[in-house]
């Protein structure tokens, strides 16, 4: 029981400390829908973004690559919505729309279409970056004008592009798969089940939820790793010293020299090793053979 509250003390006390912070952060930093936070701007003017295009993007070693030269010029910020899940599950909702943590930025070189680039607030550093770039010039020019007070909405599902009106009328930019040619009411609109890979919808990344939300599931990821990895180093500690007993038994076997019970009684041996060998008997000399004398004639 120590161990355990030792293992949630410190990610405990972090959690409390970060919970008021991010509370704190989101109150007086909540905006209203489809706006662009002053520091996406910023990143957008101050010629941050063409520096990243360029680092990312731009010609490499081999000649490969867009030229994103003095000439490169970004085009209006527009901030990226998605499809509730309440829309999607086909319920009637005065809240069609969500937020993304995105914003879309046709770019040009010479005032020439090249593409599109997304930027993001990095909800580590809190600072705008580059998410990405789709050098498509045709769509770059699609969303170049977004109608004002529209809100612009990518439908991942269909790989459209749509102006949603205030007044619920959907105008397609860029149709996708979804047949759209003319502006017509939502309501008249089927939309698709949001796919596995579709991007998750969320609050302002400036609020610091996104943020808290991250600490929470690494203080949770501490408190797994505090009380799973003690146990399995005991238990590895106690199978290297059952290993090593039974390999101490094993030596001790091998080492021992295996006893033979003699054949023959002790006393029986001792009394054939007091009792004298008994001589040989020498061998009798072999006698000689008389020889016959001869015949005498008469």
């Amino acid at each position: 029981m120590p161990r355990l509250r030792s293992a949630l003390a410190v990610p405990v006390a972090l959690l409390l400390a970060v919970a008021p912070a991010a509370s704190v952060h989101a109150q007086p930093a909540a905006r209203a829908e489809g706006s662009v936070p002053s520091e996406v701007r910023a990143y957008v003017a101050d010629g941050s973004l063409v520096a990243q295009l360029n680092d990312v993007y731009g010609v490499d070693a081999d000649g490969d690559g867009i030229d994103f030269d003095d000439t490169t010029k970004p085009g209006v910020i527009e901030r990226v919505h998605v499809w509730s899940a309440e829309l999607r599950d086909g319920e009637e909702t005065d809240h069609p729309v969500d937020l993304l943590n995105e914003w879309i930025v046709p770019m040009t070189i010479a005032e020439e279409p090249v593409g599109l680039a997304t930027v993001w607030i990095n909800p580590e550093t809190v600072t705008p970056e580059l998410a990405s770039f789709v050098a498509d010039p045709e769509l770059a020019t699609a969303l170049a004008v977004v109608p004002d007070g529209s809100s612009l909405v990518h439908d991942v599902e269909s790989a459209a592009w749509l102006a949603l009106a205030a007044d619920g009328t959907l105008t397609p930019l860029v149709p996708g798969s979804t047949g759209l040619s003319t502006p017509v009411p939502i309501d008249d609109v089927a939309i698709l089940p949001a796919a596995g890979g579709a991007p998750v919808a969320g609050g302002d990344p400036g609020t610091g939820v996104g943020f808290a939300i991250a600490v929470v599931l690494l203080l949770l990821a501490v408190i797994v790793v505090a009380l799973i990895v003690p146990g399995l180093r005991q238990k590895k500690k106690d199978d290297a010293s059952v290993a090593a007993d039974a390999a101490a038994e094993d030596a001790d076997v091998v080492a021992a020299p295996e006893v033979l019970e003699p054949a023959v009684a002790p006393k029986a041996l001792e009394a054939a090793a007091e009792k004298p060998e008994k001589p040989e008997k020498p061998a009798k000399p072999a006698t000689p053979k008389k020889k016959k004398a001869p015949p005498t004639e008469d």
